[in-house]
């Protein structure tokens, strides 16, 4: 995974100007708002809609650090295996229990753990499911 830095800084505010007592909107894109300048609504609004898409941006990398960095790394050092299924043809029946299905776990007579997914989650969800499921297991003995 190669090094990577997304930044996404918005500020809007509505400030009384002291000259003239006047409403203004302003808006800074900088963390030290350097940039700071009275805008229109479109604008910010436009202002607005590139920062949701850095926020995409920022979100994927998170997914993908997950996915390609701390979810192998877990499951080596628990030893567990994973395995992905379709949860939304598994409960056809029940739709409701597809949407709440994280993992499952299941220990082999041979010591070997299984952890079960749905196909096509989140890797932050996944690896957060995977450690809830290790502690419940770490505590049952």
């Amino acid at each position: 995974m190669p090094e990577q830095c997304i930044v996404a800084s918005l500020t809007a505010e509505v400030m009384v100007d002291i000259d003239d007592g006047q409403l203004n909107l302003l808006a800074s894109t900088l963390g030290n708002q350097t940039d700071l300048q009275v805008i229109s609504p479109n604008a910010l609004l436009q202002m607005v809609n590139r920062q949701r898409a850095q926020l995409d941006q920022i979100e994927a990398l998170a997914q993908e650090y997950a996915a390609k960095v701390l979810l192998p790394a877990f499951l080596d050092e628990y030893g567990i295996e994973l395995e992905e299924i379709d949860a939304a043809s598994l409960f056809e029946s029940n739709p409701k229990l597809a949407a709440g299905f994280h993992a499952f776990a299941a220990i082999h007579t041979d010591g070997r753990t299984l952890v079960v997914v749905p196909t096509g989650q989140k890797p932050t969800v996944r690896l957060a499911a995977i450690c809830n499921l290790v502690g419940h297991m770490q505590d049952q003995k």
